[in-house]
């Protein structure tokens, strides 16, 4: 199962991606067959590549939170922003209107002809394809480079939390290792034409996210169980990576910190042990 979310689909021509890592493969290979309006006869991917070329991580800023949060469900979520000279869009507002979108952001409705293309080739995908194009290896990669930025917000901390990060490393090392043999079944799935694996890995594929979920959920705030990235405590919408442990940090709370630190270790080895 996975979660295709679009809430601001045209804010502007600046096409715009925030998924869980398992699907930033599927989301710009799908870009790549996309003609964007506004890109001279180039791809969504091309626009995209040009303006930003990052995925974000998902934070809160839509329907998708429940799935993603509380269940631990891959899920995308996909819109436009503003270029500086592109008209304002006056979110929330009654000049947020059919005329506003028709006279001045997407006259013709070409915009959301191609994002209605690409969340369609996407979800034709997922449905359609006999082995799931979702790609559990990519969130040892996020995760990886996640605790690179954790290692230096500790760092910073001034001495306040004195952390040793090495059992959330090991968990990311296992986890890498689960997503290298998990791959290496699939190849030989799919080179030995097994059904039967193959819907046994589409599975596993499917609910390792929901590893990452901790029963317990983040301190003050259980609705958020996801222990690798959630909506920042004081951030809004905007997501924090291993968010017990860094805003432990943070706050200088170096037992809570230890406290995540364990609980978000658990939490990706039981990831893991689903790939497996």
């Amino acid at each position: 199962m996975s979660y295709l979310n679009i809430d601001v689909g045209i804010a502007g021509t600046i096409p715009d991606f925030s998924t869980t890592p398992d699907l930033h493969a599927l989301t710009t290979s799908t870009a790549r067959k996309v003609i964007w309006p506004h890109g001279k006869n180039r791809t969504l991917y091309d626009v995209w590549e040009e303006k930003t070329g990052e995925i974000d991580t998902l934070g809160a800023q839509s329907d998708y939170t429940a799935f993603v949060h509380r269940a631990g469900i891959s899920a995308i979520d996909m819109g436009t922003t503003r270029a500086p000279l592109d008209p304002i869009y006056h979110t929330h507002s009654n000049f947020d209107s059919f005329h506003w979108m028709t006279k001045f952001a997407d006259p013709g409705f070409v915009m959301h002809t191609a994002i209605g293309k690409f969340l369609t080739l996407m979800l034709y995908c997922l449905v359609d394809e006999e082995i799931v194009p979702l790609e559990p290896a990519n969130y040892g990669v996020e995760m990886r480079a996640w605790l690179k930025e954790l290692e230096g917000i500790v760092k910073e901390s001034n001495t306040k939390v004195n952390l040793d990060l090495g059992e959330l490393e090991n968990s990311v090392a296992v986890f890498e290792d689960a997503a290298r043999q998990f791959n290496a079944a699939r190849n030989m799935a799919v080179s030995s034409n097994s059904s039967v694996l193959k819907t046994q890995l589409n599975h596993k594929a499917r609910d390792f996210g929901r590893g990452f979920v901790s029963e317990g959920g983040l301190p003050g705030r259980e609705f958020y169980r996801h222990l690798v990235f959630a909506p920042g405590v004081d951030t809004g919408y905007a997501p924090v990576t291993y968010p017990g442990v860094t805003e432990a940090v943070v706050a200088g709370n170096t037992t809570l910190a230890e406290e995540f630190v364990g609980k978000t270790a658990k939490a990706i080895l039981a990831a893991a042990n689903i790939l497996l």
